[in-house]
């Protein structure tokens, strides 16, 4: 969360972190007590602590929305808890919602009574760190870099769509034991690494060829423009939100084929010109998702609250 002073013109934001995780209720309640002692300024909730409105000012706090993942991977009475908790109070009680995609946007609409008029959509920001100077160099085996191994990463239909090609698989996430024994059923030349760091990450996609971002669900999909700023060519889902994100820059598959995962990247693999025409694309395009950009988007909204 960020406290702002209105009085100094946004420039004096403290972040405040919550004292204890949200993984028990009375951690819930402990955290919203904390926050009661906090009174004067602007107040804007950018984890997923959604609950924390419950003890700020409404006409002085704003909500960023990442996305409803929960609610796709709980079911049952949690999963209504959680709703409850998370998403239909902190909804109700927000002055302005932002959250990082239409496609995010639409879940909220769908999922609660919310006024349309008061979400507002502004992206996710790029790291300036993923701006390379290293061009894309011919390399063989080609190295893919596929960032994620949670089901809708979509890692284990991507394994099967590599079958039998000449490259190499470069994994950023923990395996689990049914990946690592279809990674060795269909035979992929891979490497995998986990828990790096900010700078790690970097140096990953620079040595990578391409990026493959085929996941089922995001509220945003950021290796798409981190591929971007990193001036690499990248594959993505070819639904929202990763489609209105990538536009012409990448090559779109369905991320439930197959076929159509390995398509794209054997027609990507085998044109060299393709590769530097989507990197010559996700440089304009990466130019709406810059910090100072993104930032202004934010300081507009705080304004807002400054009116009576």
């Amino acid at each position: 969360m960020a406290q702002a002073s209105k009085d100094a013109g946004f420039n004096e934001i403290e972040k405040v972190e919550m004292p204890f995780t949200s993984r028990r209720i009375f951690f819930i309640l402990f955290n919203l007590i904390f926050l009661t002692r906090f009174k004067k300024g602007l107040f804007h909730i950018t984890g997923d602590v959604h609950y924390a409105i419950l003890a700020l000012p409404r006409d002085r706090t704003i909500l960023t929305i990442h996305d409803l993942v929960f609610l796709h991977t709980y079911k049952g009475l949690r999963r209504s808890l959680l709703k409850w908790i998370f998403l239909d109070l902190p909804v109700r009680k927000a002055k302005y919602i932002t959250t990082i995609s239409e496609k995010s946007k639409q879940e909220i609409l769908d999922y609660t009574n919310c006024d349309p008029e008061k979400i507002l959509v502004i992206p996710n920001p790029v790291d300036p760190i993923f701006s390379t100077s290293t061009s894309l160099n011919p390399s063989t085996p080609s190295t893919i870099l596929f960032l994620g191994t949670l089901p809708n990463k979509n890692l284990e239909i991507s394994i099967a769509a590599l079958f039998g090609l000449d490259l190499h698989l470069r994994i950023i996430g923990e395996l689990t034991r049914k990946q690592e024994e279809m990674l060795a059923k269909f035979k992929i030349n891979y490497t995998v690494v986990f828990s790096i760091s900010p700078e790690q990450l970097v140096d990953e996609y620079r040595n990578a060829t391409m990026i493959l971002f085929p996941s089922t669900y995001e509220g945003f999909g950021l290796p798409v423009i981190e591929g971007f700023q990193a001036e690499r060519p990248v594959i993505t889902s070819n639904i929202s939100p990763m489609k209105e994100v990538a536009g012409d820059a990448a090559v779109l598959v369905d991320p439930y084929s197959v076929a159509s995962i390995r398509e794209g990247v054997i027609n990507l693999l085998s044109s060299r010109q393709r590769q530097m025409d989507l990197v010559e694309a996700g440089k304009e395009k990466v130019a709406n998702y810059q910090p100072g950009f993104i930032a202004g988007l934010y300081q507009e909204l705080w304004r807002k609250l400054e009116q009576p």
